[in-house]
């Protein structure tokens, strides 16, 4: 059996007509749904963008140890496990973080590897007789957009574009490899991600006639900091971009539907959050809680033995396809991995103990933030105590935290290491509400803690309240109690360290990592 991981970045589930949007025109997305299985309850794990990837390469929640950080070089990892069984494995991206410095080295293991450059911060074209053009107010625009421009400065047709690329190397890839007897690959394509910036005529399906400022690549903030036209338009970008994406998976799918890939394949899409467009007043994603628009994610899977039609209302996340890929490609899956297989859904008689139907909730978040529990019903976020303390970052391979300045720091790597004992070294954030998985150098006696903003936990019927207006907390105890109880199991099987009971109030049920 073949697997195709498709990752798309930044796709809302509620933009897609598989999930019920009626506006936003994502054809061949929902053809896919319809020829396999939609799952209803899939939810992410460790945030942003690359803390998500670690979980996919590795099957664990490490949101729990560490942020966003290369992969350690002595954990197993889904790439190593595949390679090492001889199994063919491809990475085709746009994705650059996977190669950035402060978690580049996600694509070391795969057998060959198609890298497109450019996309957002890429630090690749540096030619100052670019003249760099603006949309809007540059004080609206993300400060690089200037990388970015140049980066993109070259673009004349539609087929120039990062998902266009990444779709059309991977067609090109399959059609060379449709002979291997099995064989992964893992489409990474950063769109829809901002900076949106579709073609001409995407955006225009969604916002006729708009003349204003175009703000493609907008700060994260309040969302009134734009005006409605503004912010309207802003969305009109993204939805552009959602096509786009859409169009060009379509062409990927066709292909695979041509060369009779399908009758041999599993292939999955799901992206590793969403996006605020002014919900809770915020434009962005690190708003001031993980919001279901940005927690629940699309995962769609098409494979010969699932129904087409098929729709799933398990809890699952990342890393639960990773261990589903190992077992589809006939590998064993390492006791180390937090995930389980979903295979069990569609073939029944795979039961056992640690069966994913069991499952009765789940948890996620971001390193350093509140841990999110949810049963599908009902969401806690559960808040660290006033001084977030303590915190550690865990590691075996690593001692610069990621900053998005895509710099070495020696000096803080130093220091890091001066503070670690062999697995871990003290952290912090000057708040509990960390913006980008990126906590700083404690070097004073003061910075082990932190004030923690709106430190009281929240509760939401996610049911009745998706848009999460209404925080129940404290009219509904009885499941704040079962939900903190579902905490202390859930950190208890994941092995969580000692001090994430400490940091968020809960008696510390191990003792031992």
């Amino acid at each position: 059996m073949n697997v195709i991981c498709i990752l798309m970045d930044t796709l809302r589930r509620d933009h897609l007509g598989c999930y019920g949007n009626q506006w936003i025109e994502t054809p061949n997305i929902d053809r896919f749904a319809r020829n396999g299985a939609l799952f209803e309850n899939a939810y992410i794990g460790s945030y942003p963008c690359m803390p998500a990837r670690q979980d996919l390469w590795t099957g664990r929640l490490n949101f729990l140890w560490r942020g966003w950080s290369p992969l350690e070089y002595d954990q197993e990892d889904l790439i190593s496990l595949l390679s090492w069984e001889d199994k063919t494995t491809m990475l085709i991206t746009d994705h650059y973080h996977l190669w950035q410095y402060g978690s580049g080295n996600y694509h070391f293991s795969f057998n060959g590897m198609e890298i497109i450059r450019g996309q957002e911060l890429d630090n690749w074209i540096t030619n100052p007789e670019i003249e760099i053009k603006y949309p809007a107010s540059p004080d609206k625009l993300n400060r690089k957009w200037d990388r970015y421009f140049r980066n993109t400065a070259h673009f004349e047709k539609e087929e120039d574009y990062f998902a266009a690329q990444v779709f059309q190397k991977s067609m090109d890839w399959v059609e060379q490899n449709k002979n291997l007897k099995d064989f992964f690959l893992m489409i990474d394509c950063f769109d829809p991600h901002e900076p949106f910036d579709p073609p001409v005529g995407y955006a225009e399906r969604y916002n006729p006639g708009y003349e204003g400022e175009s703000v493609v690549w907008p700060r994260y903030g309040d969302a009134d900091c734009l005006t409605p036209e503004e912010l309207k338009q802003v969305h009109a970008l993204y939805c552009g971009e959602v096509t786009f994406v859409d169009k060009w998976f379509g062409k990927f799918y066709d292909k695979l539907e041509g060369l009779g890939l399908l009758e041999n394949t599993m292939v999955i899409v799901t992206s590793d959050h969403g996006f605020l467009f002014g919900e809770h007043n915020w434009l962005g994603k690190h708003a001031r809680i993980l919001y279901q628009d940005i927690a629940r994610t699309p995962l769609l899977i098409h494979s010969p033995q699932i129904k087409s039609g098929t729709v799933y209302h398990e809890l699952v996340q990342m890393a639960d396809l990773t261990p589903t890929i190992l077992q589809i490609m006939g590998l064993n899956i390492p006791d180390s991995m937090h995930g389980k297989s979903i295979v069990p859904l569609w073939e029944e008689n795979l039961q056992n103990d640690q069966d994913i139907r069991s499952r009765n909730s789940i948890l996620f978040g971001v390193f350093g933030g509140p841990v999110y529990c949810t049963d599908g019903e009902w969401l806690l976020v559960k808040k660290p105590i006033p001084g977030n303390f303590p915190l550690y970052w865990y590691t075996r391979s690593h001692y610069n935290n990621w900053d998005f300045g895509q710099q070495n720091l020696p000096k803080d790597s130093k220091e890091r290491l001066d503070q670690w004992d062999g697995q871990r070294f003290p952290t912090q954030y000057p708040n509990a509400h960390p913006g980008h998985a990126a906590p700083r150098l404690v070097r004073e006696p003061q910075e082990f803690t932190a004030d923690v903003p709106h430190p009281t936990d929240e509760l939401y019927n996610i049911i009745e309240d998706h848009g999460q207006q209404k925080d129940l907390s404290n009219e509904r105890m009885d499941v704040v109690k079962h939900l903190i109880e579902c905490i202390d199991v859930g950190l208890t099987q994941l092995n969580a360290p000692q001090e994430q009971w400490e940091r968020l109030g809960l008696k510390v049920t191990v003792r031992e990592n």
